[in-house]
């Protein structure tokens, strides 16, 4: 009994841990214009005046050009060379925030969280008010085990954005760990609200409840998972086992 329990409790994390593993890519992306042959001949005192132009202004022609090519690298899932491009890109245009961006992306899926907390707090820190940043950051930070800091970070990214349910799931999971139950059960539910036929996320909850000890309301969620899926056979294993008591 035992034994089958803690399986159906580390398929239903291990659910959970794939969802968390996921990071919010940004809607905005940069429109790359063709090159004209007249602004290839552009001297470096001309660059130099688009360079320091600000953010909205058009960036220096070479980090354009690299950048164009670094995302065709990132999408291809060649993310070494995309993050050496990308860190050309940034070297000629400090505030290139789509460069940024995918950079710290990179880092994320590369597990390198140290280096994906820099690069988000340089994008926040330099004006970009982003709730994807933030959300992101959340994430760095959460690996890291900073798990105050990875809150802040997340209710902040609900605070500019409620509108993705992962934000809540990803901000339950760091109340629970910093033993905050009447939270984490809060943002679970909320999830759930935006995104009522997400199994995942009722599994979760439903895990996170019989972990509480709140049997009947887990019942409750296990049967939403059947009632969309009645074959799914983790919800009706942790059925049965509960039925077991």
């Amino acid at each position: 009994m035992e034994i089958i329990l803690i399986l159906i409790a580390a398929a239903v994390i291990g659910i959970f841990i794939r969802r968390l593993y996921l990071v919010e890519e940004h809607t905005k992306s940069l429109r790359i214009k063709p090159i004209t042959e007249k602004e290839s001949r552009l001297s470096k005192v001309s660059r130099m005046i688009y360079k320091g132009a600000g953010k909205l202004a058009p960036r220096t022609l070479e980090a354009k050009i690299i950048y164009s090519r670094a995302v065709k690298h990132y999408e291809k899932g060649d993310m070494e060379e995309a993050e050496k491009k990308l860190i050309q890109v940034t070297a000629l245009d400090e505030n290139f925030t789509d460069a940024l961006h995918k950079l710290g992306m990179i880092y994320l899926k590369q597990d390198q969280f140290g280096k994906a907390e820099a690069i988000f707090k340089q994008l926040i820190y330099g004006g970009e008010n982003d709730a994807v940043f933030f959300s992101n950051l959340g994430r760095a930070l959460y690996e890291q085990k900073k798990y105050e800091e990875a809150l802040e970070a997340y209710l902040k990214a609900i605070d500019l954005d409620a509108t993705r349910p992962g934000r809540f799931v990803s901000a339950a999971e760091v109340y629970r760990r910093l033993d905050n139950k009447e939270k984490a059960a809060e943002m679970y539910k909320k999830a759930i609200e935006l995104d009522e036929r997400n199994i995942d996320y009722l599994l979760v909850f439903a895990q996170f409840l019989i972990d509480d000890g709140k049997i009947e309301q887990a019942k409750e969620n296990i049967a939403k998972v059947t009632e969309f899926d009645p074959e799914n056979e983790t919800a009706n294993e942790m059925m049965k086992e509960i039925e077991k008591g």
